[in-house]
């Protein structure tokens, strides 16, 4: 893990000078400089050390924007990072008279490691260009006398709607261990299926319904199964971008939350960064080559974490590895080309439960994941804007003993953004995916096939779609964002009987998508989205756990897509010492919902029957399309967690609920709307963190959620009143400690003590039920428990 630093927000000082030495005689409209809208933190360099003072000259837009930043003075990695941040500031665009006008304007920014920023010096003066309409920097000529100005720029434009979680906040997140996908756990409107999985419920939607992306890459996992890291180095990953409903047009096919990462520029200087822990090891080295046309990334992370599982049982094996390879070329000043290649593989296996001992020897694969993604890409830098073509191949294997699930997949997609007018910007592109299923069985289960009939024979599923959306700023205080996705969902698979040949279906779909941000007085702003989202149905294969083995596609003409509307209201408001409060209410509704996640009975020859066994809700064979809601509202305290003090307070007041099925003791079925399985009225975090100084850094979480519902049983079969009972609520305490050494004139190294649920707390599930009695006399059941899930971590980190 990373070591926290101090990191200040960079004072930034605005200076400007005369435009040609003199001011035209026929210019007589005073000239007023850009000023910034709010604050923002320029975040120390990870792995830098000491001082340093980075000058830019930048050129801001009549819209506030900054569509140019260039490195005057600074080494690296300062320069670069202060660039990169400057390109996301927005200001007040300078003004002549009342009309707004581009300006070139010079800004430093200094980093300080341990103290204060000093008191601002340079001076802004602005001087008009006739011929050109802008201020323009003259160093030849002195800028007149006027009192000093300290400007502190504003950070980056979020999406409405939008969290982001920047790599220094999630590098000091206790319980994290400095993974930015990780830290989405501590976000309002997220709930684990148990605590320490990582696999989520956001908004009510169950966690086959989200969406990972990297770079805008479809991923089927985020995490290593286990311990829960994530399958992209921290070190290449620049943010994390959080959207838990109505997300932007060019995210399609998801009914459920988002959550996207992406990568950092390429760096101009070379770079390394390791780590060695008690259950992984990792690297990452980055270079620049040919003067800085090329850059070349390798990193990767192998899990060893047997000899610490050992220590508390031989009945499981786990183990993980990851890989990460990026090289660039620039063709010409706005020409890019590039591959990202990335891969991930998990190993989860344990002892068989057999009484007989032979059998007992035997260990049986639980779960086993691939996956492999190369990107080709082609980036353009338009007048005002960008372009990208990619082109993706992607090979997909995941599976439990005795069900092995392949996917092979190509997709190619174009993203476009392009300021259309001062106050519209258009963002825009396309995208299709092939994806082809195969399925291997080793054997059959006990009760019926392993695969159901939906889901064999595996289909071959063709996504389209288009999209846009506008950025537009209808006055300062008002932006709108409109915008509409356009996609067709097509599946078709060969029948079992050769006279039928093969199935087809098309669907198509439009997802309509509105935000909204009013500014209503300065520091608060009230917030809006809506939307319409479409996704195949998730089809269970096999005995393994719900959010980790299906297959998207049309098994029946009778099946449709997953529909959610999504809604959200929030109010934001900047307080002092960097305080920003939001609080949202959300509602969501559902159609057609395959929630793997609920729970349901085995059937034996197709009929219920009392004294059949309970079955874990993830291995039920029925896959019915379900309706429901969620409704609730969230709030979130923060202050970067880069600061001396550091604090975080994030609560979830929700409801999700589900039209479901029930079996009842006389074999009947029952219909009902009750609280979903995994249902929490009340999810809270709060993190604490402080800088102890001497490099020394202390960090501590507390998680709270109430319990999951229930229902009484007769037997192993539910009664009514369904779900109205709850499980104990549960609450863990992660915390961390850091310390850190300069290692030569740039790097760094550190030790890391960190722990997940130090407490040892255990958890009540509603992943299944312990019973009892079964053929030996009443059988009965109870919730089981989970836990403790614990994640210890010592390490020593090095950045070079």
């Amino acid at each position: 893990m990373l070591i926290f630093r101090r990191v200040f927000a960079a004072g930034v000082w605005l200076a400007l000078s005369l435009a040609g030495g003199s001011v035209r005689a026929q210019v007589t409209s005073e000239l007023t400089p850009p000023v910034a809208q709010s604050s923002t933190d320029v975040p120390y360099p990870q792995g830098a050390d000491g001082d340093a003072a980075v000058v830019l000259e930048l050129v801001v837009e009549k819209d506030g924007s900054v569509s140019s930043a260039t490195v005057v003075e600074g080494t690296e990695p300062f320069a670069g990072q202060a660039r990169a941040a400057a390109l996301t500031w927005r200001f007040v665009p300078a003004q002549r008279g009342d009309a707004p006008v581009a300006a070139r304007i010079r800004a430093q920014v200094a980093f300080h490691r341990d103290e204060e920023p000093p008191a601002a010096s340079p001076t802004p003066v602005v001087a008009p260009s006739a011929t050109a309409g802008a201020a323009r920097v003259a160093p030849s000529v002195p800028p007149p006398p006027t009192p000093p100005m300290e400007v502190t720029v504003v950070g980056a434009r979020r999406e409405i709607g939008q969290t982001t979680l920047s790599k220094g906040d999630v590098r000091e997140m206790p319980g994290a261990f400095g993974d930015a996908f990780r830290a989405i756990e501590a976000l309002p409107g997220v709930t684990p299926l148990a605590s320490g999985l990582p696999y989520f419920f956001i908004r009510g939607a169950p966690p086959n319904n989200a969406g990972y992306f990297v770079d805008g890459i479809r991923i089927p996992l985020l995490f290593h199964l286990g311990l829960g890291q994530s399958v992209i180095h921290p070190g290449l990953v620049d943010h994390v971008d959080f959207f838990p409903s109505a997300a932007p047009a060019r995210y399609g096919g998801y009914a459920g939350g988002i959550i996207a990462g992406q990568t950092r520029e390429p760096a101009t200087a070379w770079h390394g960064e390791a780590n060695l822990r008690l259950v992984d090891a990792g690297t990452l080295l980055e270079a620049p080559f040919a003067d800085g046309r090329g850059t070349a990334l390798v990193a990767g992370r192998y899990g060893y974490p047997g000899p610490v599982i050992s220590l508390a049982t031989d009945d499981m094996k786990i183990g993980y590895w990851d890989y990460q390879a990026r090289a660039t070329w620039k063709l010409g000043e706005r020409d890019t080309i590039g591959i990202f290649a990335f891969g991930s593989h998990d190993y989860l296996a344990t002892r068989s439960p057999s009484g007989d001992p032979e059998a007992a020897k035997e260990m049986l694969e639980q779960f086993v994941s691939d996956f492999h993604r190369v990107d080709l890409r082609y980036d353009h830098a338009l007048s005002d804007g960008r372009m990208r073509l990619a082109l993706t191949g992607g090979y997909d294997s995941q599976g439990a003993e005795p069900t092995y699930m392949t996917n092979r997949s190509l997709g190619i997609r174009l993203e476009i953004e392009q300021k259309l007018t001062e106050g519209v910007r258009f963002r825009g592109g396309a995208d299709a995916l092939v994806e082809h299923y195969g399925m291997r069985i080793t054997r059959q289960g006990p009760f019926e096939p392993v695969v159901p009939h939906s889901a064999d024979p595996p289909p071959t599923n063709l996504t389209g779609g288009m999209y846009s959306d506008f950025v537009w700023r209808v006055t300062p205080r008002v932006e709108l964002v409109p915008g509409a996705r356009f996609a067709v969902f097509a599946s078709s698979r060969h029948d079992e009987a050769p006279s039928t040949g093969r199935t087809r279906r098309v669907v198509p779909a439009v997802d309509p998508r509105l935000s909204a941000r009013v500014g209503l007085l300065p520091g608060i702003a009230w917030l809006t989205t809506l939307g319409l989202a479409h996704q195949y149905p998730s089809l269970r294969v096999g005995n393994v756990p719900a959010p980790m083995l299906s297959v998207p596609g049309f098994p029946f003409g009778t099946r449709t897509l997953q529909t959610a509307a999504q809604a959200s209201q929030g109010v934001e408001l900047a307080l002092p010492a960097e305080l920003v409060l939001t609080a949202t209410g959300f509602y969501s509704r559902f159609w057609g919902l395959t929630d793997l996640s609920a729970s349901c009975f085995q059937h034996s020859d197709q009929m219920p029957m009392r004294g059949v066994p309970f079955v874990p809700p993830y291995v039920c064979p029925s896959n019915q399309p379900v309706r429901g809601k969620a409704y609730g509202l969230e709030l979130l305290l923060r202050r970067p967690l880069t600061k001396r003090l550091s604090g975080w307070l994030s609560y979830t007041l929700s409801r999700t609920t589900r039209r479901s099925r029930f079996l009842t003791p006389d074999g009947t079925e029952d219909v009902a709307n009750v609280p979903s399985e995994f249902d929490r009225t009340h999810v809270l975090n709060a993190i604490l963190g402080y800088d102890l100084g001497r490099r020394w850094r202390v960090g501590g979480r507390l998680l709270f959620q109430t319990g999951t519902p229930y229902s009484h049983l007769d037997g192993s079969l539910a009664v009514p009143p369904y779900n109205a009972f709850r499980n104990p609520a549960f609450y863990r305490v992660d915390f961390r400690l850091e310390k850190r050494w300069r290692l030569g004139q740039d790097g760094s190294v550190a030790f890391v003590l960190e722990g997940q649920n130090v407490t040892l707390s255990k958890e009540f599930s509603s992943l299944g039920m312990d019973c009892e009695g079964m053929g030996d006399g009443p059988e009965t059941c109870k919730q089981s428990t989970i836990g403790p899930l614990t994640i210890p971590s010592v390490g020593v980190e090095a950045f070079f």
